[in-house]
């Protein structure tokens, strides 16, 4: 099967957590009530009283953007799950044609994955040989003594470093080209 891969179709929205947006929307709550108090009580800081009640209005609309990201996570996972529940939950499969799929980037079907592993929902792990996603496989994280996290930007790949993965830690097996927990090519 040939795949045009100059006319796929990805959603342009990301997977991505909500609660940074929640907090910047709780911090312009608790300035607006702030100000309604200095203003109750006729004390002038900063000139907060006369200004800071505005901050509600972009706390209502970043509060909807929170909510609109969790709506999307979860289209997302259900998205996933189902590509999953089709393949009954076994078998080897690559991580683009799950993508090709369900229209979502490989990269935010990756990370819905592994927070659906983390719930429970599935048993996957990646092929050290080839890359793709065994479902129905289990696998036990074991932490390598030797690994240093990396930053959380990284500009080009990590050369590998001894036998472990050197995005998550994992111990890897003898010349694994995959690593089997996050399924970072090495």
């Amino acid at each position: 099967m040939s795949i045009d891969k100059k006319n796929r179709y990805y959603s342009k929205e990301k997977y991505e957590a909500p609660m940074e947006t929640f907090g910047v929307a709780i911090a312009f709550i608790i300035v607006g009530i702030i100000s309604l108090l200095l203003n109750s009580l006729n004390i002038d800081f900063i000139g907060l009283r006369y200004w800071g009640y505005w901050l509600f209005i972009p706390a209502f609309f970043i509060s909807i953007g929170g909510f609109t990201q969790i709506r999307t996570n979860n289209k997302f996972k259900k998205a996933i799950r189902v590509a999953i529940r089709d393949r009954d939950f076994k078998g080897n499969h690559k991580l683009e044609d799950i993508a090709l799929e369900v229209g979502i980037k490989p990269k935010e079907v990756l990370r819905v994955l592994v927070d659906l592993r983390e719930q429970g929902f599935v048993k996957y792990k990646f092929n050290a040989e080839t890359g793709e996603i065994e479902l129905g496989q289990g696998i036990v994280y074991k932490q390598s003594d030797a690994f240093v996290p990396p930053p959380k930007k990284i500009e080009a790949p990590l050369p590998k470093k001894g036998n472990y993965c050197v995005y998550c830690g994992h111990k890897l097996r003898e010349n694994a080209r995959y690593c089997e927990n996050c399924g970072s090519e090495l």
